[in-house]
């Protein structure tokens, strides 16, 4: 046993000169040289060995200039991308805690310039609720925008739960001090089955999240992380930014509970240290009390309003009829405003008007909105030169008998048609007395002859050729027959003017082949005929005289079943 234990002791000596001796040939003792085969058999082991110096190594290289930063891009793009084809979500795990406050920034942005624009808008806004806003505002240096919107919503944040993403274990859980104690692991297990549901019963549910849920009064909102989900249980509406507060709970826990998230065996001990975080999650605010509308300050406020507004669309109507009224005054022949106002729904006007033109009364009632005692006029008489009032001043002057006609054109008296030799006369000498009138043109009047040398001819030109047994006029012959009664009846005119009896033979053509009686008898009555005709159309009776003539009698050659008409001088009347 002595000899054993010496042998050992003599082994350890010499063991430990041979590394003393090593250590003093080479500089490393006996574990480093193991290392160091090691590493030369092993490459697995080398090329770990490598990596951990290769970063200070390529940062050597480009700060001599050996390699350039430009040249080690196309190396490094392509292994993100096939990391990225390999495993896309790898790389939103990693980007996770830092993208979320990098996009609440720009957003933040966004909502400040919103909440400005809004701050604009309400600025104007009055009511006594705003007015104790506006103090809020004030005294705590935020926006009145920023007020409203917080003054608008009410909520309670009882319970937050944070439940491990792929188990569906609750990690922890914390709970308002005024909220009653609910079943933590039920709910996470509820949550989760709801979530495999959604992803079991529709094809694109994995391209989603499942974000809240409502049950009555109650909303359960959920934020989804890489590892890690946040679920809180919510009473009302919270606020529009409640949503980024659970994304920046989600955010922090994944940050500093990362690690433990990924590597999750089932103890939730650790998870403990998330309470701070799942704290600032409960927040609340209470209903304020309701105060009673002034239902009658209210109903003041709308009277006044409704008032007013009557008042400015009355008096809008009535200013926008009296510019209407002032505008067709003005553009009335024989009127000149010089000027016009409205006070008190009282027009005063001052201007020159014409004895001719239109009264203002009946312009006046064109216009039912303004009354007569409305009007406060001041005119003094002129005499108008406008084409109207010189025709209307003519025609009061002169008074022209039927078929006389005058017009106006550049203050010169135009006449034409056919006038009596009485109306004629000293007609230039009246012309002369109008006011107004520069010139006249009396070229296109025809005065009436005397001696029936127009009167006869106009009458004895008509022939009308009718079947036999027939006194019926057509279109053509009724046109003839038109301009025939107003030759005699113009022919009646003249006996009574000059006290004369001329008349006319309406005479009816025939012969004496056949039945002569007959014959005449036809003839008579067509002349007959006509005469009626004649006398319905207005032509007196002792005018007209029936006449048939054969044609053997005759020098001329005649149409047989004609009507011709001549005029005679029946006899002189006695005085």
């Amino acid at each position: 046993m002595e000899k054993e234990t010496h042998q050992n002791i003599e082994s350890i000596i010499e063991a430990g000169k041979m590394n003393e001796l090593r250590k003093l040939l080479v500089g490393l003792n006996h574990e480093e040289l193991e290392r160091l085969q090691k590493l030369l058999n092993d490459p697995h082991e080398f090329s770990n060995e490598i990596s951990s110096l290769l970063p200070y190594a390529i940062r050597k290289m480009v700060e001599r200039g050996e390699i350039s930063v430009d040249s080690l891009l196309p190396f490094v793009e392509e292994s993100m991308h096939k990391s990225i084809q390999k495993n896309p979500q790898k790389l939103a795990d990693i980007l996770f805690p830092v993208m979320g406050p990098a996009i609440r920034k720009a957003v933040s942005e966004d909502l400040k310039r919103m909440i400005a624009s809004i701050n604009a808008s309400l600025e104007s806004g009055f009511s006594f609720r705003s007015l104790k806003w506006r103090l809020q505002a004030f005294t705590s240096r935020r926006s009145y925008a920023e007020i409203v919107m917080a003054n608008s919503y009410l909520y309670h944040i009882s319970n937050v739960f944070l439940i491990h993403k792929d188990s569906g274990i609750l990690l922890h859980e914390a709970s308002a001090p005024e909220s009653k104690a609910l079943e933590a692991d039920l709910i996470a297990s509820m949550l989760t089955a709801i979530r495999d549901f959604v992803q079991d019963s529709f094809s694109n549910a994995e391209k989603g999240t499942l974000d809240e849920i409502q049950f009555g009064s109650l909303k359960i909102q959920i934020e989804q992380g890489p590892y890690a989900v946040l679920a809180v249980v919510a009473e009302g509406q919270p606020p529009a930014d409640y949503r980024v507060t659970l994304m920046e709970t989600i955010e922090a826990i994944h940050f500093n509970l990362g690690l433990e998230l990924e590597k999750f065996d089932g103890d939730t001990e650790y998870f403990k240290l998330a309470d701070k975080f799942l704290q600032q999650c409960l927040i609340k605010q209470k209903k304020e009390k309701k105060q009673k509308a002034p239902y009658q300050l209210i109903f003041l406020l709308l009277l006044l309003i409704a008032g007013v507004g009557y008042f400015v669309l009355i008096n809008y109507e009535n200013k926008a009829n009296f510019k209407r009224f002032i505008t067709e005054l003005e553009a009335t022949p024989g009127y000149h405003i010089s000027s016009s106002r409205m006070s008190f729904n009282k027009i005063y006007l001052k201007g020159l008007v014409d004895p001719l033109a239109e009264p203002v009364e009946e312009i006046m009632k064109r216009f039912q909105k303004i009354e007569p005692g409305t009007l406060q006029a001041s005119f003094e008489g002129y005499l108008s030169t406008e084409p109207e009032i010189l025709q209307r001043r003519a025609g009061l002057l002169l008074s022209p008998p039927e078929g006389v006609e005058m017009k106006i054109e550049n203050n010169r008296l135009i006449i034409s048609g056919t006038a009596a030799a009485d109306w004629e006369q000293n007609l230039e000498l009246k012309i002369a007395a109008i006011a107004g009138i520069t010139g006249f043109d009396i070229s296109g009047l025809n005065k009436k002859i005397t001696d029936l040398q127009w009167i006869i001819p106009s009458i004895e030109r008509h022939r009308f050729l009718f079947d036999i047994n027939v006194v019926k006029l057509d279109s053509l012959q009724q046109i003839q027959f038109d301009s025939l009664v107003k030759a005699a009846v113009f022919l009646d005119a003249y006996n009574q003017l000059y006290s004369r009896n001329m008349a006319i033979y309406v005479r009816s053509y025939t012969n004496r082949n056949g039945n002569v009686a007959a014959n005449e008898r036809v003839a008579t009555a067509r002349a007959e005929g006509f005469i009626t005709l004649l006398e319905n159309a207005g032509v007196k009776k002792a005018l007209l005289k029936s006449q048939v003539l054969f044609a053997e009698d005759l020098r001329e050659t005649v149409s047989l079943r004609t009507v011709h008409f001549s005029v005679f001088d029946n006899k002189p009347i006695s005085r």
